[in-house]
């Protein structure tokens, strides 16, 4: 348990220690959290006429763990924006809402034995309770539950306009596979091999599943960032995870057949160096194209590529593979090239096949190396070593010896039947989930074999409660009794509904559009609220969301644009990252290291406004920095010092002093700096302890600090007589002819070393500064019998006279 010491500071005038009443924030947070809900101070106005500013934490997933001093640094930063537009006259929106769907849970209902319902209803209570602690200003009105049916109809609404427009299809194909979670993953849920939410290693799997066709805006997903204001990270991040490669398509024949292999490469002028093709061990011509004597051979790799992530497979130190017993024909050549299988190649990159240049590809150098496979010279280099990478002119090519290997890319590929197109990285989005806790898919399968969606009339489709949800690796949903009653009926004999739910991701991929409208039960948000609110000023979550959320939420926004639903693109206008609050040991908070912070403990101790003020004052926002009771305690006794002040008749420094602190405060909110908004109130504050402060002084500077410190500032507020909250107050404005001070401080150097210093007028020319330095006693001794021949002079700052 914290301990708060007891505060002073030294009056230096008297010599004495003066000890500060101290701040109750146990009586005063909680008595301002009230009167905030019950005045509905933060509620936004979708009616309202004044510019709209629409600030948003990432959606908050309601574990049992609740929070840890970790999650306050981001939504502080987001309540201090939101606070201070409020007070530069916008009408605010700050929502709140659960993403409760998930894995977490439904692993964690399975441990104690309890329905994901009912424990998800009680971790959002505890999670609502403590962000209350905390003082945000939510507007807890427009608050969100994707697991609550009116939340997740208009997920499956929009599952549905994806479906009837062509944006989801259903096939079978080779998936992440999670063995402990018993379930799919898509591409950006596997890290380093492993699951992202428990770590097991990923396998390989063949399942019939659901996916949205994100590629079809993948230029626009890769190119429209650039005009977004987020970090140049996170916009590298998702460039690289779409991955935009421009390279050609050619195809080659298999010998003793009428079948055609196609490649996809990046380097059509190496055509004639291609001495071997490469297929992935899953692509669907290894069967056909194995031969009786190798047959047993590639089925033992076939099976043991499937227990690797592609991770591991691109990662690997050593290439492996394995001879079909088939050959091609390489159409530049005409020669037979053999056709291997191996791991290093992708069933889900291009098409799943590569034509192999050993003389100037590195895996493709290793993997003939190895096996002794032809390498032929196609770009000549003066490189000892192949191979060469590079481009250059080109030998062995035909008619094309002689050319600059840069440029005639198309024309080969074009002379031997090939075309110049493009391909991505980036993958469909897979979302089926083969677990319970997750919006049902609203997909009817017919007694014909073919698929609708549910009408919408019939939507929600409700998640059953009649389930056994431990998994087994079909989905729970198999197993209720209640949710294939009266589909027959409506969609004909011998109809089913799909067993499978989404991906979280998709419940997590349009709520700041929800927002919006809330309460509407027509739609899944009104045209007018959209058009008002989004797209969203502000949004502030953790990096780690790069090629997950952020990349989905952009995708179902320009899905819904381009269908008319919305009049925007992009959903996130300016996007923030908050550095990680780490342990007293620098490590990231974790229960197993013991080293997790929790915020009700420190709530209790030190107050709200405390930790907020503290975790922004810890460094600059944007870095990972470690936890520290001493610094929280010396932000307490900060706050202890600022409730200390009593207005004083006349203190003409901090009166003038108040303007600079305007001006820099002002700016350093709107950069988002907030740790020297908080050391600039320090200076101020000790400045108005020794010099004192009047009442508009103190005003003024309780209004700057209360987007940080909003309880304290609140109660200040109302101790100098107002009774309207503070954030119905105008943000402060400085006089622009107090930013100059009355003097300042110049150095006198004699021919480059400091002698004295000077008091003048900002203003003071180089003349009359150097009269009033030479006219000072101290430099009398200095100057004696010599001759001044020159001055240097930096305006405000410094003085250099030369000598003789």
């Amino acid at each position: 348990m914290f301990m708060l010491k007891l505060s002073y500071w030294t009056d230096k005038n008297r010599g004495m220690k003066v000890v500060i009443k101290k701040y109750n924030h146990r009586r005063i947070e909680p008595k301002w959290q009230k009167f905030w809900a019950a005045h509905q101070i933060f509620k936004a106005d979708s009616n309202d006429q004044r510019p709209k500013y629409y600030a948003l934490d990432m959606f908050a997933y309601p574990s049992g763990d609740g929070l840890h001093t970790g999650h306050p640094r981001g939504y502080t930063a987001t309540d201090i924006l939101a606070r201070y537009h409020r007070m530069l006259g916008y009408n605010v929106m700050r929502p709140v809402g659960w993403d409760a769907f998930g894995l977490p849970a439904e692993n964690y209902a399975i441990k104690v034995g309890q329905p994901p319902a009912k424990l998800t209803k009680v971790n959002i209570a505890r999670f609502s309770k403590q962000v209350r602690s905390l003082g945000f200003a939510y507007d807890w009105d427009r608050e969100v539950n994707t697991s609550d049916p009116s939340y997740y109809k208009w997920t499956q609404w929009i599952f549905k306009v994806l479906y009837d427009n062509g944006y989801a299809y259903q096939k079978e194909a080779y998936a992440n596979w999670c063995p402990k979670d018993q379930t799919v993953l898509a591409n950006e849920q596997v890290e380093n091999g492993c699951c992202y939410r428990c770590g097991a290693e990923v396998e390989q799997k063949k399942l019939k599943q659901w996916f949205f066709k994100i590629t079809d805006f993948a230029d626009e997903l890769a190119h429209h960032a650039d005009k977004l204001d987020w970090p140049e990270s996170t916009k590298t991040g998702q460039r690289n995870w779409v991955g935009r490669s421009e390279g050609a398509a050619l195809q080659f024949k298999i010998k003793e057949t009428e079948l055609k292999i196609e490649v996809f490469t990046t380097r059509p002028d190496t055509l004639f160096g291609a001495t071997y093709l490469v297929l992935a061990p899953e692509h669907h011509f290894v069967k056909s194209l194995t031969k009786s004597e190798y047959k047993s051979v590639v089925e033992e790799y076939v099976a043991a590529t499937k227990k690797k992530s592609s991770l591991d497979r691109t990662m690997a130190k050593e290439k492996t593979g394995v001879f079909t017993g088939s050959w091609a024909i390489n159409p530049a050549t005409g020669q037979d090239i053999p056709i291997w299988i191996a791991d290093y190649v992708l069933t889900d990159y291009g098409t799943g096949a590569i034509m192999a240049v050993p003389a100037h590809d590195d895996r493709d150098h290793e993997f003939a190396t190895k096996y002794k496979l032809p390498i032929v010279e196609v770009v000549a280099s003066d490189q000892e070593e192949l191979p060469y990478i590079g481009h250059g002119q080109l030998i062995n090519s035909g008619k094309f010896t002689g050319q600059l290997s840069s440029s005639v890319g198309s024309d080969m590929a074009e002379a031997f039947g090939g075309k110049i197109t493009v391909q991505y990285k980036l993958h469909d989005w897979l979302i089926s989930r083969q677990r319970y806790w997750g919006a049902p898919i609203p997909v009817i399968h017919l007694a014909d074999g073919g698929v609708r969606c549910v009408d919408v009339e019939d939507l929600p489709v409700k998640l059953p409660m009649d389930v056994d949800f431990k998994p087994t690796g079909e989905s729970p949903l198999a197993l209720s009794k209640k949710f294939q009653s009266g589909v027959a009926k409506k969609y004909g004999k011998g109809a089913r509904r799909e067993l499978d739910t989404m991906d979280t991701f998709v419940c997590s991929s349009w709520y700041f559009l929800r927002y919006c409208d809330p309460h509407n039960d027509k739609e899944f948000a009104g045209a007018e609220s959209l058009k008002y609110w989004m797209p969203v000023d502000l949004y502030i979550g953790g990096a780690e969301h790069t090629n997950g959320h952020l990349l989905y939420a952009r995708f179902i926004t320009k899905v819904l644009h381009k269908l008319g639903y919305i009049n925007f693109d992009e959903p996130f206008l300016k996007l923030r990252h908050q550095g990680l609050i780490l342990g007293t040991d620098g490590e990231k908070m974790s229960k197993s290291k013991g080293n997790v912070v929790n915020p009700d403990e420190v709530v209790e101790a030190f107050g709200a406004d405390a930790l907020r003020m503290y975790e922004m004052f810890m460094g600059p926002f944007d870095q990972s920095l470690p936890w520290s009771t001493a610094g929280i305690e010396g932000v307490r006794r900060f706050l202890n010092r600022v409730w200390s002040l009593k207005p004083v008749a006349k203190a003409p420094e901090t009166d003038r002093a108040i303007h600079k602190l305007i001006k820099k405060v002002t700016d350093d909110i709107e950069q988002m700096k907030f740790n020297t908004v908080v050391s600039s109130c320090m200076e101020f504050v000790n400045l108005a302890i020794d010099r004192g402060i009047t009442k508009p002084t103190l005003e003024k500077l309780v209004m700057l600090m209360a987007p940080m410190a909003p309880h304290l500032a609140e109660e200040i507020h109302q101790k100098l007589g107002y009774d309207q909250s503070i954030f119905t107050s105008a943000w402060p404005k400085f006089n622009p002819d107090w930013l100059v001070d009355e003097t300042v401080t110049v150095a006198i150097q004699i021919n480059g070393k400091l002698r004295s210093t000077l008091s003048v007028a900002p203003t003071a020319s180089e003349d009359e500064v150097r009269d009033l330095a030479v006219a000072l006693p101290g430099l009398a001794s200095h100057l004696e019998g010599k001759q001044i021949v020159q001055s240097h002079y930096v305006p405000g700052r410094i003085i250099n006279l030369i000598v003789k």
